[in-house]
């Protein structure tokens, strides 16, 4: 059975090919007694490697960066192994229709289903083996994610810890002056009636926000902008994050203010501030809400590390590159 992992982006056999003329398939690597094929590595980086060789300066300059690229796929190809054999040992099971969603959701990166099976064929891989292949990564992927997610439930951060780190990292904890958002937004077009008719709706909807209307119903009900959906909200912006217009009309208003209409090349928006903070240096009450999760995932990417060497060590993990 052909055990190729990849991300899976079959048409990279076609990819390869003029990188590689001179290469035969050997073994790249064994876990214990299983092999992995020097193919089976090229799979998963020949879509990094053309992109490589169009940029690179020189031919040196590729041939450095092909050759990290090939040990970081072998790698992860080794990863994927040994998690694989613990996702086993951990009695983790794959539904039919977990594999069934994550094909796809591959497919759909196809102009069609008779494509996709083009570049199966073309990767020498039939459809019951990518399925197996499919099954087996969602196993290697979900062991390490839960072994990742037990390692950060054991760390405990100390204040000491948190206090450290705050110390040691007070720039990233410098604050701009920024403004929180929600907005009404109506398109509008060159013409001058379209213009006109957006900027009078727009009129009547502040009248409404300012005699009381919940301004997060208004958004989702009026607005024409991608943030509509959640009641209109842009979130925190700082200077320099919008056009010159809004900027201006944004930090002009008051907490919880709503404003004029603001016209913009795109139509009419309606700006409402719910906060506001002032340039200044996050104290490190406000900060260890940050600080706590980012050292919790740290120790424990640390800690997944460690494990994953011990695995390796203990796989009799062999290397022929």
């Amino acid at each position: 059975m052909n055990t190729r992992w990849g991300s899976i982006l079959l048409i990279v056999a076609i990819v390869a090919a003029p990188a590689y003329p001179e290469i035969v398939d050997r073994i790249a690597a064994t876990v214990d007694t299983e092999v992995i094929l020097l193919s089976d590595v090229l799979s998963e980086t020949a879509p990094l490697l053309e992109e490589l060789r169009l940029r690179a300066p020189s031919q040196q300059a590729f041939e450095q960066e092909r050759q990290k690229a090939v040990r970081e796929a072998l790698d992860t190809a080794i990863e994927r192994r040994i998690l694989y054999r613990e996702a086993q040992l951990a009695g983790i099971e794959v539904s039919d229709k977990d594999v069934e969603e994550r094909l796809s959701k591959i497919i759909q990166g196809y102009n069609s289903i008779e494509e996709f099976r083009r570049a199966l064929e073309e990767a020498g891989e039939s459809m019951s083996d990518f399925r197996e292949s499919l099954r087996r990564q969602i196993m290697a992927v979900s062991v390490g994610i839960q072994k990742r997610r037990a390692f950060e439930r054991d760390v405990v951060i100390s204040d000491a810890d948190a206090r450290q780190y705050y110390q040691d990292h007070q720039d990233e904890y410098v604050r701009p002056e920024r403004v929180r958002l929600r907005r009404v937004f109506l398109s509008a077009g060159a013409a001058t009636a379209e213009r006109v008719r957006a900027k009078a709706r727009l009129e009547a909807i502040a009248e409404e926000a300012r005699m009381g209307a919940d301004f997060v119903e208004l958004a989702k009900q009026y607005s024409e902008g991608p943030e509509a959906a959640q009641g209109g909200l842009m979130g925190w912006v700082s200077r320099g994050d919008l056009v010159a217009e809004l900027e201006s009309a944004a930090f002009a208003l008051p907490e919880g203010g709503v404003g004029e209409p603001v016209e913009t090349q795109w139509g009419y928006h309606l700006l409402k501030s719910e906060g506001r903070e002032n340039a200044g240096t996050a104290s490190f009450e406000e900060a260890r809400t940050e600080i706590e999760p980012r050292l919790r995932a740290r120790y424990a990417d640390e800690r997944y590390k460690k494990w994953i060497a011990d695995l390796r060590e203990r796989s009799r993990v062999r290397i022929f590159l």
